[in-house]
């Protein structure tokens, strides 16, 4: 899938609903951030595109981006990229556009951030498939191909399926037992089925009959993402690496040039759920990119009284709400105050 952006010429950022004739990745694609919100669009100008959804709940429009700022030419400059941001979020502020501007979706890692913004280092693991899947797979720790060729000698199966319930079901029961919220609902995973078509898949792994695990694939041209992964409370060993094994060999045979796992907190307690899945990606995701994340809070009451709620109702289904911002900036002051 690919979309496109007709850009008049005029230097002033603005913003664009619809007519999309410019050549986008999928996450900038309207297919895509119409799955998400019924309302989206991309901030430009003869430089730049950043594509974006606002999501409205009570009181509150947050805005969210779904990529890093796309440069529409190669000689452009981190300085400049920085001026668009700068210019984006007074285009905001006097457009009263959201109440703030959430941490982008964990894909995004900007280059830059805007002067009036909180930001942290982000990273996100990426394997970029220059050779062939045999090479690839003997590139993989001793330990994880031989994992990968017990599971299946032991009948361990990888497909891909329609079931969209069956994979759905088993992200919801990950994401429970981890005790959090954030899991797709099956609407939404619907919605993306029927708006990307050819451009979303959904993987299981299965050991007669029984899920191990399961994936939902987001790709173009270019690039496959690890969207949502799921797995049983204790997958037959070796099932999950597999399961990575043969998306990898699903992005050979389209020809796509990278898998991305979808983002990678740079600092991460030890012993944490995080530190656990990161480094289950990075024996997939042989390279951690890295940029930033970042927030701009243009109304503080009222982001003050989103988290308030939000850590009230996470509390009352027995979960915690951390925005991410704030989590990794303590990791970050209490590793230094650790090492001071």
């Amino acid at each position: 899938m690919s979309a496109t952006i007709k850009i008049n010429k005029t230097s002033a950022i603005r913003v664009i609903n619809t007519n999309i004739t410019y050549d986008l990745p999928i996450f900038a694609t309207e297919n895509y951030l119409k799955s998400k919100s019924n309302t989206y669009g991309w901030f430009v100008n003869n430089d730049f595109v950043l594509p974006f959804i606002i999501e409205k709940k009570m009181i509150f429009k947050r805005l969210i981006f779904t990529t890093e700022t796309i440069y529409l030419n190669k000689e452009l400059t981190v300085k400049e990229e920085k001026s668009f941001l700068n210019e984006m979020v007074v285009y905001c502020k006097k457009k009263n556009l959201c109440d703030f501007i959430y941490k982008a979706q964990a894909n995004a890692l900007f280059q830059t951030v805007p002067d009036e913004s909180d930001a942290i280092e982000w990273g996100s693991y990426e394997s970029k498939l220059d050779s062939n899947i045999e090479e690839c797979f003997n590139s993989f720790r001793s330990k994880d191909r031989n994992t990968i060729r017990k599971a299946t000698k032991l009948g361990v199966e990888f497909k891909q399926t329609q079931e969209i319930e069956k994979v759905y079901e088993n992200i919801r029961e990950t994401f429970q037992r981890q005790n959090s919220l954030f899991y797709p609902d099956l609407a939404y995973l619907k919605k993306l089925e029927k708006n990307l078509q050819n451009n979303i898949a959904f993987f299981v792994v299965e050991e007669k009959n029984n899920i191990q695990g399961s994936a939902i694939i987001v790709y173009d041209k270019e690039r496959a993402f690890y969207l949502y992964g799921g797995s049983s409370p204790r997958p037959l060993n070796g099932s999950l690496n597999l399961l990575h094994y043969k998306i990898l060999d699903f992005c050979y045979q389209n020809n796509i040039k990278y898998y991305d796992l979808m983002g990678a907190r740079l600092c991460v307690e030890k012993g944490s759920k995080f530190e656990a899945i990161q480094k289950f990606k990075s024996r997939f995701g042989k390279t951690l990119k890295r940029g930033y994340a970042f927030r701009v809070i243009i109304h503080p009451l009222k982001f003050k009284l989103f988290s308030l709620l939000a850590k009230s109702y996470f509390k009352l289904k027995g979960s915690q709400y951390l925005d991410p911002i704030d989590s990794i900036r303590r990791c970050v002051e209490e590793q230094h105050s650790h090492n001071a």
